[in-house]
């Protein structure tokens, strides 16, 4: 499911450049936070390959993508803070973000679970 990372970060950050065109900068940089699991998802099968030279098994997919996930939620949450100011936009936001994260997550995990040989390999 690399491909589709590299596809999903892609058209984020396509959004993201629209945004900065039309001048709406403050949506721009609350996009990045939810460009962040499709990245790291897109770039952890190969750092732990090709850098570290170790097993990309399930157990390390699930922890990546957790760490991510709660990142990106930090994130969101504190751009929901300190960046927009209508109460109906700060919660459409984040309910939005953290849905997308969370839907985005499971359907990772599911893939690398079968991707994986749906078996827990701890080392």
């Amino acid at each position: 499911m690399i491909g589709e990372s590299i596809i999903i970060t892609a058209l984020l950050f396509v959004i993201i450049l629209t945004m900065l065109k039309s001048k709406r900068k403050k949506w721009a940089v609350a996009t990045l936070p939810v460009m962040l699991l499709p990245a790291i998802n897109a770039m952890a099968k190969p750092f732990c390959v090709l850098v570290l030279k170790i097993d990309f098994t399930f157990v390390i997919a699930v922890w990546t993508i957790l760490i991510a996930v709660m990142a990106s939620c930090i994130w969101t949450g504190f751009l929901t803070a300190t960046l927009l100011n209508r109460r109906k936009t700060r919660l459409a936001y984040l309910f939005g973000c953290t849905a997308f994260n969370i839907i985005l997550a499971a359907a990772f995990m599911w893939n690398h679970y079968h991707a994986l040989g749906g078996e827990l390999k701890f080392f």
